[in-house]
C-alpha cells in the first residue's frame, strides 16, 4: 500500500520511505505515524519487490525490522548494498545483543562500516515516532547532499574532460595557424581551414566558399563522403549570404526552424555558418538535428579567425608587392628628383637618388649616398632653414615649401616636398621650378613697368592733355578757325586712346568677382555708353551668365566700337575715325573718317586725307597735307553741307550699321551686318597692338580677348549671315 504525504507538506520535501513490513498491522501503523510527520511512506510486504522499486530511484529511504522472515538487519542489508551502496537503511526495533539504537554495535557488528544504516531500536509496538522521523529526515538529508554532490562531481568532471577537449583543439589550433600563415596560395589556405575543422574540431562535413561578385564558388571540402555535389550558390542565398553580408555567424539546431535555414546545397538538419571575413563563408553541416553547440560554433570562429587573417596576410603581400614595383618604376622614371634617406644621429642622410637627380643636380648616385642631404645641396647660406625643415619632417610633419639648392652648375630653385615613412625614413622630392622663377621674376619687373607705365598715362599724359584742352577751349571762344576743331578731335582721340591703354594695363590686376549678369541689360547699358551714330542694337537673348559684370562691360563697348568703326562698307559711318582701318565705302561725313587711306570719291573733313587719300576731291584744308590730290575743291566750307546732306540720304536709304548680341549653347554671339574681318586677318586681330590703320593702337580687340582669358571662355571671330564680323564666346556657365 502506499501513502501520500499530509496535507500542507511542501510538494517534493517530504521524505520517500519504502517500509518493508512484516505484516500488515504494523505496516499500517507506522505509515499512519510517520504520515502525520510529514513522512511519505510506501508499504511493500516483499522484499525483491523493494529492491525494484529502489531500482526506480524514487526512494530516499529503506525502513526495515531487525528481523524480516528468516532474514536478519545483516542480510537485509546486504541484499541493498549489492545493488544501492548509498540509499540509506533505519533498522527497525532492537537488535539481541541489546544494542539501544545510538550506538554503533560494537566491534562484531557487521554494519558497522556502513554509514548509511540508521538503528532505531524502539520495540515496533511502543516507537516514539517523533524520533523515528527525525532519524528518517536526518538520514534522507544526508543522502540528499551527498547526491547532489556526487552530481556536482559528475558535472565538474564532464565539464573538466570537455574543457580539457577543448584546450586540445585550441592548442592544435594553433598549429593550424602557424602553417595558414606560412601559406602562399589562397587554395592552400582553404584546404588547410577544411582539414583542420574535419581533423580537430570533429566537422564531419564542411565546406569553404569563396566570394565573387554575384556568387559563391565552393573552393574546398572535407573528405567525408557525400552524394552531394558542391556548385556556385548565389551570393543572396539562405544562410550563406546572410553570414557574409552581416558578418554575424549562424548556428541551426534544426534547418527547419531557422529563420536563414534553407539549406543551399543538400537536405541537412543543422548547421554552422562562418563569415571568412570579406573573403568568403565557412560552412559545416549535418543530417541530425542539434549535432552542434555553442562552443563548436566558437571553435569554428577561431578557426576562420586564422583563416581571414592568413588571407589577409597574402592579400597584403600581393598589393604590397604591387605597390612596391609601382614605387620603383615611380622612383626611377619620375620626373622630379627623389631622395631616399634615413635618420642617422639627428642627420637625413641619403640612401638612394633617382636618375632625375642625378640629371638635375649633377652629382652621381655613388657621390652622395651615405652623405647628409644638407651637406650636400643646402647653400651655406641656407643651411640653417634646412636645418629647421628637416627637424620638422623628423617630428612627423608634412614639409612643403620653395627652396634653393645647390647644385653642380650652380644654385636652381626647387618646390620641396619632405615626406616622413616610419620612425626613421624621409622621402624628399625636389621639383625644378627655377625656370618658372625666372618667368615669375620677369613677370614682376615687368608689372613694375607696367605700373609705371599707367602712371606716365594717366598723370603725366593727362594732365598736360588737360591743360592743351583747357587753352584750346579759351582759344574758341576768342578765334573761329576750322583748325581748331581739327585740334579738338585730336584730344578726343588722345583721350580715347588713353582711356583704352589704362583699360588694357589694368586687366589682371583688378579685383575679380563673378555674379549672375543678364546679356541683355548690359548689352543696352554698354550701348548707351559708346558713341553709336545711327547704328542699331538688336538683343535676341534674355540668357544670365555667370561673369565679372566690370569686365563684360569692357568686352561689350570695345566690340560694339569696333563695329561701329570698323564695319561700315559705306556712307553709314558718323564717327569720327569711323574707317580708322580702311573703309571702302563712297562717301562719309567723318571729320578724318579716311585718316588711313581712303578711296572714297568725295571727303569732307578738314584732315580726312591726312595719311594720302587717292579720292576725287576733298574740301578741308590740310586734306593732302601728305599727299597729292586729283582734284582740289574750295576751303569755304561749302562742300561740307553738300557732303553732310548726301551722307543723310545715303542713311535714310536704309544703309545702317546692325549690331545682334544672342545667345549661343554654351555662350554668347556679337556680330554686325558691316563689312567683316577678312579671313586672313582673323588670325593676328586679338594680337596686342594688331591694326590694320595707322590712327588706332589696336588694343580693343585685345582687350576683350583678355577678359575673355579672365574667364575662362574660348573667343573666336567669323563670318556672320549678313557678311558682316561674328565673335562668338563659349564655354560660358549660364544660370537657369
Amino acid at each position: 500500500m502506499t501513502r501520500s504525504p499530509s496535507p500542507g507538506a511542501p510538494a517534493g520535501t517530504a521524505p520517500s520511505v519504502l517500509f518493508v513490513a512484516p505484516d500488515r498491522t504494523r505496516a499500517d501503523a507506522v505509515a499512519a505515524a510517520l504520515d502525520r510527520h510529514d513522512v511519505s511512506v510506501t508499504v511493500e510486504f516483499d522484499l525483491g519487490t523493494a529492491l525494484d522499486r529502489i531500482d526506480d530511484r524514487t526512494v530516499d529511504c529503506l525502513l526495515v525490522p531487525r528481523q524480516f522472515g528468516q532474514h536478519t538487519a545483516a542480510d537485509v542489508v546486504a541484499l541493498v548494498r549489492d545493488r544501492h551502496p548509498e540509499v540509506p537503511v533505519v533498522l527497525l526495533g532492537p537488535d539481541k545483543a541489546g544494542d539501544d539504537g545510538d550506538g554503533g554495535g560494537g566491534d562484531a557488528d557487521p554494519l558497522a562500516a556502513d554509514a548509511a544504516v540508521y538503528r532505531f531500536s524502539d520495540d515496533v509496538d511502543s516507537i516514539s515516532y517523533d524520533r523515528l522521523a527525525d532519524r528518517v529526515r536526518a538520514a534522507v538529508a544526508r543522502y540528499r547532499s551527498s547526491q547532489a554532490q556526487r552530481t556536482e562531481r559528475d558535472i565538474v568532471s564532464r565539464l573538466e574532460r570537455r574543457i580539457q577537449r577543448t584546450e586540445r583543439k585550441i592548442t592544435s589550433l594553433h598549429g593550424v595557424a602557424m602553417r595558414l600563415a606560412s601559406a602562399s596560395d589562397a587554395d592552400d589556405i582553404y584546404e588547410e581551414t577544411v582539414e583542420a575543422a574535419e581533423r580537430i574540431l570533429n566537422l564531419d562535413i564542411c565546406f569553404a566558399f569563396e566570394a565573387e561578385a554575384d556568387r559563391f564558388v565552393p573552393r574546398a571540402q572535407s573528405s567525408t563522403p557525400t552524394d552531394r555535389e558542391l556548385r556556385p550558390v548565389p551570393k543572396d542565398a539562405g544562410a550563406m549570404g546572410e553570414t557574409f553580408r552581416t558578418g554575424e555567424s549562424h548556428r541551426a539546431v534544426d534547418m527547419e526552424l531557422h529563420a536563414f535555414g534553407r539549406p543551399e546545397f543538400g537536405d541537412y538538419r543543422s548547421g554552422l555558418s562562418v563569415a571568412i571575413g570579406s573573403f568568403g563563408v565557412f560552412q559545416a553541416v549535418s543530417e541530425q538535428t542539434g549535432a552542434f553547440d555553442e562552443i563548436d560554433l566558437e571553435l569554428a570562429e577561431l578557426l576562420v579567425a586564422h583563416t581571414n587573417a592568413a588571407l589577409q596576410r597574402l592579400n597584403f603581400e600581393r598589393r604590397l608587392r604591387v605597390e612596391r614595383d609601382q614605387y620603383a618604376a615611380l622612383f626611377e622614371n619620375s620626373a622630379d628628383c627623389i631622395i631616399d634617406s634615413e635618420f642617422v644621429d639627428g642627420e637625413s642622410v641619403i640612401r638612394a637618388v633617382n636618375p632625375a637627380f642625378e640629371a638635375t643636380f649633377g652629382y652621381d648616385e655613388s657621390e652622395v649616398v651615405g652623405r647628409a642631404i644638407d651637406d650636400v645641396v643646402a647653400p651655406d647660406d641656407r643651411r640653417e632653414e634646412a636645418a629647421k625643415l628637416t627637424e620638422m619632417v623628423r617630428a612627423g610633419d608634412f614639409v612643403q615649401t620653395e627652396v634653393r639648392r645647390r647644385t653642380a652648375d650652380g644654385e636652381k630653385d626647387f618646390l620641396l616636398r619632405s615626406v616622413p615613412v616610419g620612425e626613421n625614413t624621409i622621402y624628399a622630392v625636389y621639383t625644378d621650378i627655377t625656370a618658372r622663377r625666372d618667368v615669375e621674376r620677369e613677370v614682376e619687373a615687368q608689372n613694375r613697368r607696367l605700373d609705371e607705365f599707367t602712371s606716365v598715362v594717366s598723370h603725366d599724359l593727362r594732365n598736360p592733355l588737360s591743360v592743351a584742352t583747357g587753352h584750346l577751349d579759351i582759344a574758341r571762344e576768342e578765334v573761329d578757325n576750322d583748325h581748331l576743331a581739327a585740334v579738338a578731335r585730336a584730344h578726343d582721340r588722345m583721350n580715347a586712346l588713353t582711356e583704352e591703354l589704362l583699360v588694357l594695363a589694368r586687366q589682371g590686376t583688378d579685383a575679380f568677382a563673378t555674379t549672375s549678369v543678364s546679356l541683355a541689360e548690359t548689352a543696352e547699358r554698354c550701348w548707351e555708353n559708346v558713341e553709336t551714330g545711327d547704328a542699331t542694337l538688336v538683343v535676341a537673348s534674355d540668357r544670365t551668365v555667370v561673369a565679372d559684370a566690370g569686365r563684360l562691360h569692357q568686352l561689350f563697348e570695345n566690340l560694339m566700337r569696333n563695329s561701329v568703326e570698323h564695319g561700315s562698307t559705306g556712307s553709314r559711318i558718323p564717327s569720327d575715325d569711323a574707317v580708322e582701318h580702311g573703309s571702302t565705302g563712297n562717301r562719309t561725313v567723318s571729320g578724318d573718317a579716311v585718316e588711313h587711306g581712303s578711296t572714297g570719291s568725295r571727303i569732307p573733313s578738314d584732315d580726312a586725307v591726312e595719311h594720302g587719300s587717292t579720292g576725287n576731291r576733298t574740301v578741308s584744308g590740310d586734306a593732302v597735307e601728305h599727299g597729292p590730290q586729283s582734284e582740289t575743291g574750295s576751303t569755304d566750307g561749302g562742300d561740307d553741307a553738300e557732303d553732310a546732306a548726301n551722307a543723310e540720304d545715303a542713311v535714310d536709304d536704309g544703309d545702317r550699321l546692325t549690331v545682334t548680341v544672342g545667345a549661343l549653347d554654351d555662350g554668347f554671339y556679337v556680330e554686325d551686318d558691316g563689312a567683316g574681318v577678312p579671313p586672313e586677318l582673323r588670325s593676328r586681330i586679338f594680337d596686342s597692338g594688331f591694326s590694320t590703320g595707322t590712327a588706332g593702337i589696336g588694343f580693343g580687340l585685345t582687350i576683350v580677348s583678355n577678359v575673355a582669358d579672365a574667364h575662362g571662355w574660348t573667343v573666336s571671330v567669323g563670318k556672320s549671315d549678313a557678311g558682316g564680323a561674328r565673335f562668338e564666346f563659349t564655354g560660358v556657365e549660364s544660370e537657369p
